[in-house]
């Protein structure tokens, strides 16, 4: 009988393999195993992306911390292994909730990226930590194991006690904590909080006690999963256990949609056998990370609500510092000080190669190369606002493309070339799905790509291998062998990169980049290319990414994979971080800070805890980080050097030394706008003669979002100079209608015509190139930007901004725009608001603003959705004497929903009513007003509202009741 179960035991474990790889009882069962602990991984992430909404990227760092506690308190100390296991969960527990209370809740109204920068630092932080607590004990071989369990062995492969612990303890742990969540009132009231954080409050439960339970829960889960799989993986150390098992718990959260739990550990469990398979064979062993990262864009791609390019709700900063006032340019001091300056700093740059050793220009040269990385950081990440975790894996790829053409050619300059343009083509590459991809999505998918490239790519032979001898540049038949020569050159590269980067943050491109990252549906709006302008700046910040690592690849003697560590994608991102987004400088801060430090005062662990401690606060308590610093720096002293000339600040900044008022309240001036237009056509003349073509025809036009008909087989005309009105009650359909009118919502059926032109398929930005404009029901623009920028943005259409002469610094175009928009400025009453950024003005200031920049765009026809909303009643009236008076001096045609029906009425020529998607009537202001249908749709169907409507009861008057709502 023993015979025949040793015979069953083996056949069971009995070798299966497909192409190379093992599919075998025991490598599945191996999968199995540590797919459930990667899914108790990902349950932690869930939980806290339900609670915060951004990815807690210290969260394999929590574990990794916990696995350390139990080596310290179970190998080091002796106690007993099961009371260890209990103790590490509890300190990893409190680990996380620490983190939410201190940090988390300090960052609130910030940017999500910030948050997950934020957590970035914290894992480094912890790491470190564990590494002081427990030096030799979180490593596969002489980790704890779990005692009292037994061991097995199938197919040759040895099962310990801690995959048996894994098959025991994971799913009762899923158990539990399903039960918890469901039926425990703590539990209901941890997802009520997370799902609906303002119904939470409403409805009693304490929200932010409840988010940081939740990140207790995650810290706690984390350190599970890291105690049961740490002695699983035999060569495994702290250094590498955050990010990797971090990686692999995301990918079974990503799949489940960062919501669904029972989703998430079954994906994982799938990651568990994937990676087993990929293990198996020599061939794909290092190409785990690569699979891992396809696997989580794929998922992100098919999934919209997350993997979107959402609008981020949150403040961002300003990506230079704000302009200062004409007064103080006209002073000799304040307008060439940048110069002196930038003069004086590369002069001890440069003067630093006769004074310091070569151990020290080696250093300087680490620091300049980082420096580069990091200005590729602050270019995607400042200016629009995507958090790539991958610009030292494009570091990478251009110091091995470098490397080897300089090697197969002797030209150094040409292949240093060739690997600027490949990792500029590997950014464009990853830019591609970046077009859909953001915030989360594109930091989780650029992490990937980092692991990716160190554990597969670059050990390629066609990349880096067992190593490569990098040449040295020579210039003019000089070789820069010594390390202070080589350090000249490293700055020469980084000044030179700062000077293009400094050029693009401020043209024209540098504003469309921000406006994207503002409000990308109204910078579209305003013909900002979002496809192209995101693939321009993914290709450049690779491109100077590319330039850094080939920096610090030709500098060393000997070029490995170890020289660009998976890791480092996170210093670059602390340095610009810690540096500051606001300055094209201020990774030069933050590399002397990170880089410089550490190594040339060699720091030990506490020292390098307390630096990640000292960037990490930075993060928190500095928005701007240093460079915010120096901006205000800048601005006091430029105010002293204008007091002492005698001119007052307050007034300068400002434009008067009172509170602004609102433009509507008066001195808006149009006369005489008109006539710097082509010719235009004037406005229709109805009832005689024949009727021209309608400029704008929407013909049967429909669209449904699932089961929901938002628009159902409308057709809408315009006239040439025409205004005409839209009505309706919330959820009639009129916005929806708006969006398919500017491109912003595909139809189901029908066509929009434009001018005698089918635009039906045509891009926003394609329509308003046209001169088929919108606003927006907010108004709020670009909160970042100023007043001036905002109007010279808007002359994108006229004067598109191009590559090549923003990044050499041409300034004529910039000029004329600039003269352009004080002209506008003027003429709407905002010099008192020139130098404001959108996010500091008054709903109605927004509004003259957005019309001002409307008319910049030199529109045909004017979408306008709600233009009094959020104004005073007192600005209702001025409000349409200004659309009146656009319509009067150039034309224009207007479309325009309104809920302010006497000021509509006074406005339009014609009207429309619209209910449940469809128009209900069409005629003059007082028919449709009078309509039967209308009245119902606002009062109901019962026959008293048809009776007032039959008594001469206009809706006018009707909306005027109390407790009527507004049409929205």
């Amino acid at each position: 009988m023993s015979a025949q179960l040793s015979a069953a035991v083996a056949q069971a474990g009995a070798r299966i393999t497909v192409a190379g790889f093992d599919f075998g009882l025991d490598r599945l069962l191996i999968g199995l195993f540590t797919g459930l602990t990667y899914g108790l991984l990902a349950i932690g992430l869930v939980l806290v992306y339900r609670s915060s909404r951004f990815v807690n990227f210290a969260h394999g760092s929590i574990g990794a911390f916990g696995a350390s506690i139990l080596g310290l308190l179970a190998a080091d100390w002796g106690m007993p292994y099961w009371l260890s296991f209990l103790l590490a969960l509890v300190v990893a527990g409190a680990l996380g909730a620490a983190i939410e209370l201190v940090v988390v809740r300090r960052l609130t109204g910030r940017p999500t990226i910030i948050g997950m920068i934020a957590t970035l630092g914290l894992s480094q932080f912890i790491l470190i930590f564990a590494l002081i607590i427990n030096a030799d004990g979180v490593s596969g071989f002489t980790f704890p194991r779990p005692p009292l369990l037994p061991t097995f062995s199938i197919g040759g492969s040895n099962f310990g006690t801690a995959h048996v612990a894994m098959f025991l303890l994971g799913p009762a742990l899923l158990v539990a904590l399903s039960w918890f969540l469901r039926q425990h009132r703590v539990g209901i009231a941890i997802r009520a909080a997370a799902d609906d954080n303002d119904a939470a409050l409403l409805d009693g439960i304490p929200a932010k006690r409840m988010a940081t339970l939740a990140w207790a829960l995650a810290g706690g889960i984390a350190a599970f999963s890291a105690m049961l799989v740490t002695p699983t993986t035999a060569g495994q150390s702290i250094d590498t256990l955050g990010p990797d098992l971090l990686l692999k718990g995301l990918a079974g959260a990503v799949i489940a949609r960062m919501s669904s739990i029972p989703i998430a550990v079954v994906a994982s469990l799938g990651v568990g056998l994937l990676e087993q398979v990929l293990l198996s064979n020599p061939d794909t062993r290092s190409a785990v990370p690569l699979a891992l990262g396809i696997i989580i864009v794929v998922a992100l791609l098919r999934q919209p609500a997350i993997g979107r390019a959402v609008r981020e709700q949150t403040g961002w900063s300003r990506i230079v510092m704000t302009p200062l006032p004409k007064e103080y340019r006209a002073l000799w001091a304040v307008r060439w000080f940048p110069r002196i300056m930038s003069a004086v700093l590369i002069g001890i740059g440069v003067g630093l190669a006769y004074v310091v050793s070569n151990g020290t220009a080696s250093t300087l040269t680490s620091v300049a190369g980082y420096a580069l990385v990091a200005l590729s950081v602050g270019l995607l990440t400042g200016v629009s606002g995507q958090l790539s975790l991958g610009q030292f894996a494009y570091a990478g790829i251009g110091a091995a493309v470098s490397v080897h053409a300089v090697s197969g050619t002797g030209n150094f300059v040409l292949g240093v070339l060739c690997g600027v343009i490949a990792a500029a083509g590997a950014a464009a590459l990853v830019g591609i799905p970046a077009m859909r991809l953001r915030g989360l999505a594109l930091a989780v998918s650029t992490l990937a790509l980092a692991l990716a490239t160190t554990n597969w790519l670059l050990r390629l032979d066609s990349f880096l291998g067992f190593g490569v001898q990098p040449a040295k540049p020579t210039w003019w038949g000089y070789a820069l062998e010594l390390a202070i020569d080589y350090y000249l050159f490293a700055l020469l590269m980084l000044i030179l990169a700062m000077w293009v980067v400094g050029n693009l943050r401020h043209s024209g491109l540098g504003r469309a980049w921000q406006a994207l990252r503002d409000n990308e549906d109204a910078a579209r709006a305003f013909t900002v290319r979002s496809k192209l302008r995101k693939m321009q700046i993914f290709a450049l910040s690779g491109a100077i990414a590319g330039l850094g690592g080939a920096v610090i690849g030709h500098g060393q003697s000997q070029l490995t994979v170890n020289s660009f560590p998976a890791d480092a994608s996170i210093d670059v991102v602390a340095i610009a971080i810690v540096g500051g987004l606001l300055l094209t400088g201020g990774p030069i801060l933050g590399a002397l800070i990170i880089i410089g430090i550490p190594a040339l005062f060699s720091l030990n662990l506490y020292g390098d805890a307390l630096l990640a401690i000292a960037w990490l606060a930075v993060v928190v308590m500095l928005p701007d980080g240093l460079g915010g610093i120096v901006a205000k720096m800048r601005d006091n002293w430029a105010d002293g050097v204008a007091r002492r000339a005698g001119i007052d600040p307050v007034r300068a900044r400002l434009g008067s030394d009172k509170p602004a008022i609102s433009p509507l309240s008066g001195g808006i001036r149009l006369e005489g706008l008109g006539a710097q237009r082509a010719q235009v056509e004037e406005p229709a003349a109805h009832g005689e003669g024949s009727r021209p073509a309608p400029i704008l025809s929407v013909n049967g036009v429909g669209r449904r979002f699932g089961g929901v008909v938002a628009v159902d087989s409308v057709d809408l005309e315009a006239d040439h100079g025409e205004i005409v009105g839209i009505i309706g009650p919330n959820g009639a359909g009129k916005t929806t209608l708006f969006e398919i009118i500017a491109g912003f919502t595909a139809v189901d059926r029908g066509q929009v015509w434009f001018d005698g032109v089918d635009v039906t398929r045509r891009t926003p930005e394609q329509r308003a190139s046209i001169g088929l404009v919108r606003s927006f029901q907010d108004a709020a623009l670009f909160p970042t930007l100023t007043v001036t920028e905002t109007l010279m943005l808007a002359q994108e259409r006229t004067s598109p901004s191009r590559l090549w002469p923003s990044a050499v610094g041409s300034r004529a175009e910039e000029k004329r725009k600039a003269e352009k928009a004080e002209e506008l400025i003027e003429r709407m009453a905002l010099e008192p608001f020139a130098l404001r950024t959108i996010s500091e003005l008054s709903t109605g200031t927004r509004r003259v603003v957005e019309l001002a920049s409307l008319l910049a765009l030199e529109p045909r026809v004017l979408l306008l959705d709600e233009p009094s909303a959020g104004i005073a009643q007192s600005e209702s009236e001025p409000l349409g004497e200004l659309l009146l008076g656009i319509r009067r001096e150039l034309g224009t045609t207007m479309v325009v929903i309104e809920h302010d029906l006497p000021l509509l009425s006074h406005l339009c020529d014609r009207m429309v009513a619209m209910n449940l998607g469809r128009i209900i009537a069409a005629g003059t202001p007082d028919e449709v007003r009078d309509h039967p249908e209308v009245v119902r749709s606002y009062l109901g169907s019962d026959q008293a509202a048809i009776d007032r409507s039959a008594t001469r009861t206009t809706l006018a008057a009707v909306v005027s009741q109390p407790g009527v709502p507004p049409t929205h």
